[in-house]
């Protein structure tokens, strides 16, 4: 398929190696896609979906983030693009080269940092006050710098203060740390150092199950289904794709939105009634995380402490 231009501004290319393969048979679908991949949910969605055909098939992923996934279904190395950023989704579809079938589930951005709260951005009124009272204090603050919607949204978020940390190591490379960490690793060593720094609600209860994290809580997270911290996901798929591919995507991305498809995404949790992502229905997670902490492979409020 000829690459053509898009004005969506993402650095670097996409990968276009094949991360994981679900099933087995004859591929139907390629699915790209970063946190789902990376918590697993897209494989339970997968080998779920895989069960209810009449044969034999796999799915395959193809792991990037936001945007580089976005460019993957530009460039055909998938046919299903599962990504967070409806600006840049809504420039793709006006492109012509990308098709938005709307959101199929529900993930969260956080500010998290150490239980201590060293800087005491508690108190703080809203999430941009809380990056400014870090700023002020000089304290040490982790940042993906990897391209990623985490990224965008976390410039977002120092833009609104009139602040652009990331710009200058000079001044501000004794607290502002950049690395171009996934998720997971970026989490784990902000955790290890007792940094702040924005994630997203998966990778948290991820790795809190996983027991990789400990010293960890939320301070800021959606509180409604129209909050700025919403990281919904959106299924886009290519109008060039052949008439074979465009019926096994529009069959997919039905089983995503069907009840079947949604109760596995409301049962994708840790085990201990905090999930990871939430449902269409849901619309956001009402089971709020704020002050609660990692402990022995759960998430526990401070009130079972």
């Amino acid at each position: 398929m000829a690459r053509v231009k898009t004005a969506i501004v993402s650095p670097g290319e996409p990968d276009p190696q094949t991360k994981a393969v679900y099933g087995s048979g004859t591929t139907i679908l390629r699915i790209g896609n970063g946190g789902a991949g990376a918590t697993g949910l897209l494989e339970a969605l997968c080998v779920d979906y895989l069960s209810t055909l009449p044969s034999p098939a796999s799915i395959t992923w193809v792991a990037n983030h936001s945007r580089h996934t976005q460019l993957a279904l530009m460039y055909d190395y998938i046919d299903i693009a599962l990504t967070y950023e409806r600006k840049e989704e809504a420039l793709a579809e006006a492109e012509g080269w990308s098709v938005t079938h709307g959101p199929v589930f529900h993930d969260h951005f956080c500010i998290v940092g150490p239980v201590s709260d060293p800087v005491g951005i508690r108190s703080a009124r809203s999430p941009h006050e809380a990056l400014a009272m870090i700023a002020r204090s000089r304290h040490l603050f982790h940042s993906r710098r990897d391209g990623s919607a985490t990224m965008w949204k976390e410039e977002d978020l120092w833009s609104y203060c009139g602040l652009k940390p990331w710009t200058d190591d000079a001044e501000n490379g004794d607290w502002f740390k950049k690395s171009h960490l996934p998720p997971a690793e970026a989490l784990i060593g902000a955790d290890q150092a007792g940094a702040y720094l924005v994630t997203d609600r998966s990778t948290l209860l991820r790795q809190t199950g996983l027991r990789t994290i400990s010293n960890s809580t939320v301070f800021f997270e959606p509180t409604s289904e129209y909050h700025y911290f919403m990281n919904s996901c959106c299924a886009l798929s290519s109008p060039s794709a052949s008439p074979e591919t465009k019926k096994h995507v529009a069959k997919f991305i039905e089983y995503l939105k069907s009840p079947r498809g949604q109760k596995v995404v409301a049962g994708y949790g840790i085990g201990d009634g905090w999930a990871l992502f939430a449902t269409l229905e849901e619309k956001y997670a009402k089971a709020m995380l704020r002050r609660g902490r990692p402990k022995d492979g759960r998430w526990v409020m401070p009130s079972a402490l």
